[in-house]
């Protein structure tokens, strides 16, 4: 049970007893970050008892470097050392943190500082260490789909930043998420930082930062554990070792051990491709397809019910207006059928088209098991409503490789929006997403138009869903897993899966 010891004069600030019962930690050399109870607890009443402190699992070999850590717990982890310019709150909300204002001119995306902010070795944040940032994370993966759209990066003055983007972009504020190191350090194994916590010296402990401009106030420590794989991880929670462990559900992961949970949600997208530029398929039958398709099945079946349904590509969060406004279908699938020359069957029950049976191959990675699942559930709709799959499944190598040749009829794919909703690759002939994609002139300039700000968001969202240049299943979410006994109100994104933690 954690316990507060009052510091006696003369000795080093000694750290808060965590939860675990470990022994206090002597403060690190920096000045900027603080062991000791903050002043307003150093009163002769005893304050209440708070959260003081977290264990959370990592990888000792992954490093705390947030532009070469490979993992998502030392990623997330990573977040508490590096400050970003805003962050996203759990709707996807840009949040300012070390932007104090961002606006737009035409094809510049111009951001104000906040002047407060301070590096943990007390130098101020500048201009010059974003703009170095900034071009750090464009050729870093995890960052660089948000920030393709950058052309150049200036600093004009010690506390303005300028993107000059390749078009206007009134969502790129959305990809000011890369983390802010002090220039010139981003190579180093821990780079200088300005986040909620600093390292301290045994390596293994987070210290709160009271050079950040808004303090954590309840917290002092984040201890870090090596845990393991996933699937330790989640026996360490449930047996108390550790107090929380994040997954994005790729991997192995017990979902069984009862433990508490929050769901995240997540950018990555799953859709049926389909290659309508060789097989000719209008956007109607598209629409008809995904009319055939029951997501919720989806979800709850493949995907143990961690995703969310998509109707569109664009999420319900970037803008409470989307509304989804289709052209209202047939009263009933077999009319719309009918009408596109799927009206008559074989002997067998099959559909026919022009006199023929209408057999359609489904692509489908067999690396991952969801989306065998899925896929499986996909051709039991399509056939239940007599149309004929045969189910491909093959290694991720062959799959990679016949997308991209355009080598099949539909397929089950995954792709993470990149958070200022670039959405190209999946409107418009892919290499990566297959070439056999409709181009649609119409929806390509309708969505210059959104991302510009001279059309509404869900006049595209309206345009998808009666186009279906794919066809969008469902949006995937991962889970924070903790111990039955952990209280802490815990509010996570895919970003930042602490994005609260000043209030636990």
């Amino acid at each position: 049970m954690a316990f507060l010891r009052r510091l006696t004069a003369g000795l080093l600030a000694l750290a808060l007893a965590l939860l675990s019962g470990c022994d206090a930690v002597a403060e690190p050399a920096s000045g900027g970050v603080s062991l000791a109870p903050s002043s307003e607890e150093g009163g002769g009443t005893a304050a209440p008892e708070t959260l003081s402190s977290v264990r959370i699992p990592y990888d000792p070999e992954d490093g705390l470097n947030p532009y070469t850590c490979q993992g998502l717990q030392n990623y997330y982890a990573a977040g508490l050392l590096y400050d970003t310019l805003v962050a996203l709150d759990s709707v996807g909300t840009p949040q300012n943190r070390l932007a104090q204002e961002v606006t737009f001119d035409g094809n510049l995306c111009i951001v104000k500082l906040r002047t407060d902010g301070r590096f943990t070795d007390g130098s101020p944040v500048t201009a010059q260490d974003v703009a170095y940032s900034a071009l750090t994370a464009r050729e870093t993966p995890r960052f660089a789909p948000g920030l393709a759209g950058v052309l150049e990066v200036s600093a004009p003055d010690q506390y303005t930043v300028v993107f000059s983007l390749l078009t206007p972009d009134r969502y790129f504020g959305r990809s000011l998420i890369f983390p802010i190191v002090k220039a010139e350090t981003a190579a180093d194994p821990l780079p200088v930082g300005s986040g909620r916590f600093a390292l301290g010296e045994q390596g293994d402990l987070l210290v709160r930062n009271d050079r950040y401009y808004e303090p954590v106030q309840n917290l002092r420590l984040v201890r870090l554990v090596d845990a393991g794989p996933l699937l330790s991880q989640s026996q360490a929670v449930l047996d108390g070792e550790i107090d929380l462990s994040y997954t994005d559900l790729r991997g192995a992961a017990d979902l069984s051990l009862g433990l508490g949970s929050r769901q995240v949600v997540l950018s990555n997208l799953l859709y049926l491709g389909v290659n309508s530029q060789r097989l000719g398929i209008p956007a109607e039958l598209r629409v008809a397809f995904s009319g055939l398709i029951d997501r919720d099945a989806v979800i709850r079946r493949a995907y143990r019910g961690y995703a969310a349904p998509a109707e569109s590509p664009i999420k319900q969060s970037y803008s409470s207006t989307v509304t989804g406004e289709e052209e209202p279908l047939p009263e009933n699938q077999e009319e719309l059928l009918a009408s596109l020359g799927f009206g008559e069957r074989d002997e067998e029950g099959w559909r026919l088209y022009r006199n023929r049976r209408y057999v359609l191959r489904l692509l489908v990675n067999s690396d991952s098991y969801d989306r065998l699942s899925a896929a499986a559930i996909l051709r039991d709709a399509f056939q239940a409503a007599g149309f004929q799959i045969t189910l491909e499944s093959v290694p991720f190598e062959e799959y990679s490789l016949r997308i991209a040749e355009g080598n099949y009829d539909l397929y089950l794919g995954e792709v993470r929006v990149p958070p200022n909703l670039d959405l190209l690759s999946l409107i418009a002939p892919s290499p990566t997403l297959g070439p056999g994609c409709a181009r649609d002139e119409e929806l390509l300039a309708l969505y210059y138009q959104v991302k510009a700000g001279e059309a509404e968001l869900s006049a595209l969202d309206g345009a998808l869903r009666r186009t279906m240049p794919v066809i969008p299943l469902a949006y995937r979410r991962g889970i924070v897993a903790f111990s039955p006994d952990f209280s802490a109100n815990i509010v996570a994104t895919e970003q930042d899966i602490f994005y609260n933690i000043g209030e636990w």
